[in-house]
């Protein structure tokens, strides 16, 4: 009997520890003082305790979790539950706010997707996919994340623009000397998406704030260095 109620008080305290670790997306953990904003994202917290500025990634295989850890391989402890995934019928995953890919019958989101009309937000709960917040859908994504599980530095520019769907400059990478002074060009032309990689001028630097390049170095390209320390399992 003993035996018995000392597991049961392990199991107890077990459960809780989980249930405290776990968090909706975009709400600041007071363990760390970040947000996540998709699975693998986080913004740093205002004073006011809203995710705000630059956004930063876990490194590849790891989760946004709500623990002093920020990033952990435990895929039980991350925040944002259903960004970037396979809704339960394989047909489609909600990338951002207002962007889809199709899943094709998979568990994996496929380079082929869409973006939600003026209004709609994508919800992966509903089988058409986008709707309204005043007919009950909500947004998968938190607004302003950026896509999940998708490194631009791995596939052609024109691969990435397809998945985002979305028109404007986009950072290319985070390395201080090579990537962050470019960027990628995204724009649609006869119903296709388009891609391009293009080199900022001198020794300027990308900004994803402005959407040009400049002079001062992003917060991405100095994360790890000098902005914030992560604690990784």
């Amino acid at each position: 009997m003993l035996r018995f109620l000392i597991l049961l008080g392990v199991v107890v305290v077990l459960g809780m520890f989980i249930l405290d670790t776990e968090a909706d997306c975009n709400v600041c953990s007071s363990a760390t003082n970040v947000a996540c904003v998709s699975d693998t994202d986080f913004q740093i917290c205002s004073t006011d305790e809203l995710p705000t500025g630059s956004v930063y990634s876990c490194p590849t295989d790891y989760y946004c979790t709500a623990n002093a850890a920020i990033c952990d391989t435990n895929a039980a402890f991350k925040s944002c539950v259903g960004c970037g995934t396979c809704n339960a019928g394989s047909t489609f995953a909600c990338l951002s706010a207002t962007t889809f890919a199709l899943c094709l019958g998979t568990t994996t989101p496929s380079t082929i997707g869409g973006s939600c009309g003026t209004a709609y937000v994508c919800d992966m709960n509903n089988p058409n996919i986008c709707g309204t917040p005043a007919s009950g859908s909500q947004a998968t994504c938190p607004s302003g994340s950026v896509t999940p599980g998708v490194d631009p530095t791995t596939m052609t520019p024109t691969e990435y623009c397809e998945i985002l769907q979305q028109r404007g400059r986009y950072p290319y990478g985070a390395d201080l000397n090579t990537t962050c002074r470019q960027y990628i060009y995204c724009h649609l032309t006869n119903s296709t998406w388009i891609g391009a990689l293009y080199d900022c001028p001198g020794l300027t630097y990308f900004n994803s704030t402005s959407g040009y390049c400049g002079t001062g170095v992003p917060p991405r390209c100095t994360f790890g260095v000098a902005t914030l320390t992560l604690t990784i399992n």
